[in-house]
């Protein structure tokens, strides 16, 4: 069967990104995609993903604004939100969804097959998938950078077991497997 991941790249003391959503200190950072947690080892392995609606946001203003852009995603896209926009990004299979977190992961997993699933996040969309016992692993980049203060990585209390520890250029590549709560 296949597992959800939240694949996520976090500073040293446990952020996102900074309060105001910007991800500059991240995108200066040096990593190989083919390297230890690297992106494309991970997409090969995703049939796939979730976002929350700020996640979502984020993308079709920001990366996604220009003119001619397409969906980054060939996987098919769940994006959590209470108010779907009237037109999803061009592209890409992008379901909105108001459901509980158990029904989605079961719509997920008849579209992935045994293909793993990706918590893209934020970090609230993983706490929602974790609280519901849905999170088998974390696989965090762990940025050489302290921001002080910003978006949390994982905004609820979490039991980990660290099953790897690997370096990608400056990121260190931990995967942790998510334990059950006393």
């Amino acid at each position: 069967m296949s597992r959800v991941l939240y694949y996520a790249a976090a500073s040293l003391d446990g952020y996102l990104a900074t309060p105001e959503h910007g991800l500059d200190w991240l995108l200066a950072l040096d990593n190989d995609p083919d390297g230890a947690l690297g992106w494309n080892g991970v997409d090969s392995r995703i049939g796939a993903l979730v976002m929350g609606r700020a996640t979502y946001d984020w993308l079709v203003t920001g990366p996604l604004a220009e003119p001619g852009s397409t969906w980054p995603h060939r996987q098919p896209t769940w994006v959590r939100t209470r108010r779907a926009p009237a037109e999803p990004h061009p592209g890409g299979d992008i379901r909105f969804t108001s459901a509980d977190a158990a029904t989605v992961v079961g719509q997920m997993r008849a579209a992935a097959g045994d293909a793993d699933l990706w918590c893209v996040g934020g970090g609230q969309t993983a706490a929602w998938l974790l609280e519901a016992g849905l999170v088998d692993e974390l696989w965090i980049s762990i940025a050489p950078v302290v921001l002080g203060a910003g978006i949390p990585l994982l905004p609820v209390p979490a039991r980990l077991q660290t099953l790897a520890v690997d370096r990608n250029r400056d990121f260190a590549a931990v995967r942790y497997r998510v334990l059950p709560s006393p």
